[in-house]
């Protein structure tokens, strides 16, 4: 496979986690709760997968790709792993259950 198909590869797998967690990461902090902002991530979502998928070909080397992209991935998911464990953000359980 060709350099460029990998790194859209690389794109395409591992940009939606990162679009996911970049968009729930700027979702936690409005002053209404992330409840009210959980329509406009959503919506945000699509077009910055894309736009990161774009990215990806302006990659070196497909390597370079993959490793930038994971390591974003596991930058933005800790984050969402710390603030978690600070109680600052929800867990996905207790988001999910109704409100009572």
């Amino acid at each position: 496979m060709s350099g460029m198909g990998t790194k859209w590869l690389a794109g395409a797998l591992l940009g939606l986690p990162l679009a996911v967690a970049l968009c729930t990461l700027a979702i936690i902090g409005l002053p209404g709760g992330w409840e009210s902002g959980v329509v406009a991530a959503v919506v945000t979502c699509l077009p910055l997968w894309v736009a990161i998928i774009c990215c990806s070909l302006l990659f070196r080397s497909s390597r370079a790709a993959w490793l930038w992209l994971a390591g974003a991935n596991l930058l933005c998911f800790g984050l969402l792993w710390a603030l978690r464990l600070l109680h600052v953000a929800p867990s996905a359980v207790l988001a999910s259950l109704p409100a009572s």
